[in-house]
């Protein structure tokens, strides 16, 4: 599926925990919080595809990670005092970023299986606790992970979901080709799904 067809199934994956989900709440008096829990689904729901580098969030890692390393050359060669008092949350970021470089071997592998939902929740929990993230945040950034993976299942490719064990790609009964009509019209009804349902149990 194309990227913005992932932005629209991973917000209505996002819709349904909130209303759905009961330990998935936000306060309605706090419209702040809903607009980042959306943030960090929208984020999850290209996540995945950080195995592609001319993908919309792979292009972007991998010119950040780039900077990254850079802007890390430089303090090391000119600020090296920066990085001693950093270093806890470097160690951090590259105990992090190692097993993630590990899995951006090819398209539709790793970061399409089950076993990456997995990863994701741990490295969510690793995350709150050394940078103090809210969970509410990256339960939706997992959510948005699984809309991918569900996506991608309805696409004539599939997915290998039990990938590494086996490699076989898996995809549900109904197939459709990635940016062929029948996926701009399931996106086209979500996006007005979501809008009746917006409309009618929101405003």
């Amino acid at each position: 599926m194309m990227a913005p067809g992932h932005q629209v199934v991973g917000f209505t994956f996002g819709v349904a925990a909130l209303s759905f989900v009961p330990s998935i709440t936000i306060p309605a008096d706090r419209p702040f919080q809903t607009i980042l829990f959306f943030v960090f689904v929208l984020f999850g729901s290209l996540l995945p595809d950080i195995d592609t580098p001319t993908s919309t969030l792979g292009h972007k890692f991998w010119r950040g990670l780039l900077a990254v390393f850079s802007l890390a050359f430089l303090f090391y060669l000119f600020a090296p005092h920066y990085l001693d008092i950093y270093r806890e949350q470097l160690k951090v970021f590259v105990l992090l970023l190692l097993p993630v470089l590990v899995m951006i071997r090819s398209h539709r592998k790793m970061t399409h299986s089950i076993l990456f939902i997995g990863l994701l929740y741990v490295y969510s929990l690793v995350i709150e606790h050394y940078f103090q993230i809210p969970w509410l945040y990256l339960s939706g950034m997992i959510i948005g992970g699984i809309s991918h993976l569900f996506a991608d299942f309805l696409t004539k490719k599939g997915i290998p979901l039990i990938y590494p064990f086996s490699r076989k790609h898996m995809q549900f009964f109904f197939t459709f080709r990635t940016g062929s009509k029948v996926e701009q019209m399931l996106v086209y009804s979500l996006v007005a799904w979501n809008l009746w349902f917006l409309t009618q149990h929101v405003f």
